[in-house]
């Protein structure tokens, strides 16, 4: 068996490595790419490089190891005419050793590659990944474990003693007391309990918000440098035909030696440009790498540049309603609702420092002996009584505070507190409506503007470069005339994509002030 497998790997190694090689190197450059539509060819290409490496395996040691096992179970070779003698080899059971093969064959390869995701998806996936809404989480929770503590009634004391305190006789005493507060001071520890519980909520809210606002800004920014890549190569394109027709020109005498350098000169700066753009959109992947923390750069599934439109649960408020519009934005904006909580929490730490100046009890209960002879009644019949005779009774207590400054300061200064975190509150409350109007007007320019660009520019700059390039090949167009007419129409695609860009980094930032989700 170990010779017939050794021949055949000595026949098949070599066309199998060589085909699972060459298949794997066409595939690598695919694999290692990072220009503009590298996130679409990476993860094909590594499916394809595991395939083969998978069937490399397979092949030179998953199959010969089976069949050495089977011939193994057969007792490894033929017996024509076993002799009666000779004991047979027990067959060997070997499915559990090929099941477990084909499981562990079956198990997805480690750090397989990310799959291109969508805007919306990116979100959900930060939301469930970022480290910042994780710790946001957890701090919830601990504030929730905290509400159980607002109970608490202290910390119950045994005493004993022992001596002589009564007589010259040594008796003990053993007393149990627990001290008590008013109810309202309980009540007042549980609603600042309830008060930072509602601020950590809103606080982890305001955290999703802007996790949220920051993955579309990044999104938008990957797809619109993406776009740019795409008009760069273009006019790059454009511009590699120019040269070589400029060259031609020159070599023929058509044309003097400035149309081909200037032809050189302008390609150069449409390679600056497209790095550029490269960069710009491996930084736009880089940082929604981090607000994911994936593991690897994030492919934007997103190819086509639209503007965006206002989500339909976030309906604009009446700003010609001044109060309407201030009230309705303080209940949806995040950071507002933050402010609101931190001022509830302030009102409740005011109760508090006013409950802690109320009066506290304690009640008791003790048991003790009284060695002795004592005096039952008013006529002098005494008794004795031993250690074994315990005399009992309760006692009750209340701590008053008499010197009430520090009270009195403890809760001027909560107050004041207070007062501060209701005007931060009102300030910012006052800013929310005139940032609207802020928006909604940049808005309406922009989109006023993006029909301009969607109208007339984008047809145009079409025809422009359409009826230059026509021209030139004719020879009915100098070549200034061309390349001013070129970078015109090169400047009217990359203005509309800016102007696209800014449009819906707005309309994320109103989604974000009128809390849309």
């Amino acid at each position: 068996v170990q010779a017939r497998i050794l021949r055949g790997t000595e026949v098949r190694l070599r066309p199998v490595l060589m085909t699972a090689t060459v298949a794997s190197l066409g595939f690598l450059p695919m694999a290692l790419a990072t220009s503009a539509g590298a996130e679409v060819q990476r993860p094909l290409a590594t499916v394809v490089i595991g395939g083969l490496v998978s069937a490399t395996l397979l092949t030179l040691l998953v199959l010969p190891v089976l069949y050495a096992l089977s011939e193994r179970g057969q007792g490894g070779k033929p017996h024509l005419e076993p002799h009666p003698a000779a004991s047979r080899p027990a067959p060997v059971n070997n499915l559990p050793v090929v099941l477990g093969l084909i499981f562990l064959l079956s198990l997805p390869l480690a750090g397989r590659a990310q799959g291109p995701l969508t805007a919306a998806q990116a979100v959900t996936q930060a939301l469930q990944t970022n480290g910042t809404v994780l710790a946001g989480q957890r701090a919830l929770e601990a504030q929730q474990a905290v509400r159980r503590t607002a109970y608490d009634i202290g910390r119950t004391t045994l005493t004993g003693s022992y001596g002589q305190y009564n007589s010259v006789n040594r008796d003990n005493q053993f007393t149990l007391t627990q001290p008590l507060a008013l109810p309202g001071v309980y009540r007042s520890a549980a609603g600042l309990a309830d008060a930072r519980i509602a601020g950590q909520q809103a606080q982890l809210a305001q955290v999703q918000a802007e996790l949220r606002r920051q993955v579309r800004r990044c999104y938008e920014q990957a797809v619109h440098a993406r776009h740019r890549l795409r008009v760069l190569r273009g006019q790059d394109s454009l511009y590699r035909e120019f040269l070589r027709a400029a060259t031609l020109r020159f070599k023929t005498g058509e044309a003097a030696r400035l149309e081909p350098a200037t032809a050189l000169v302008q390609q150069g700066e449409i390679g600056t440009q497209l790095r550029a753009a490269r960069t710009d959109f491996r930084v736009a992947q880089r940082q929604l790498q981090a607000l994911l923390q994936a593991p690897a750069a994030v492919a934007v599934a997103d190819s086509v540049l639209r503007p965006l439109a206002l989500l339909a649960a976030t309906p604009l408020p009446d700003t010609t309603a001044p109060t309407g519009a201030d009230t309705l934005l303080a209940r949806r904006n995040p950071q507002a609702q933050v402010l609101a909580r931190q001022v509830a929490e302030r009102r409740a730490e005011t109760r508090v420092a006013q409950a802690a100046g109320l009066p506290e009890f304690t009640v008791g209960y003790f048991n003790q002996s009284i060695i002795g002879y004592q005096r039952l009644d008013a006529a002098g019949t005494e008794r004795y009584y031993g250690g074994g005779t315990r005399f009992q009774g309760v006692q009750a207590g209340v701590a008053v505070p008499l010197w009430r400054r520090p009270q009195k300061a403890r809760v001027q200064a909560a107050r004041l507190q207070e007062q501060v975190a209701q005007a931060g509150y009102d300030r910012y409350r006052a800013e929310l409506a005139g940032q609207l109007d802020e928006l909604l007007l940049r808005r309406r320019e922009q989109q006023a503007r993006l029909g301009y660009f969607e109208a007339t520019a984008l047809p145009q700059a079409a025809i422009i470069t359409r009826l230059a390039t026509i021209g030139y090949k004719a020879g009915e167009t100098g070549y200034s005339e061309y390349l001013l007419n070129l970078e015109r129409a090169r400047r009217l695609r990359l203005d509309y994509l800016d102007a696209l860009l800014q449009h819906n980094q707005t309309v994320i930032e109103l989604e974000y002030l009128l809390g849309g989700q």
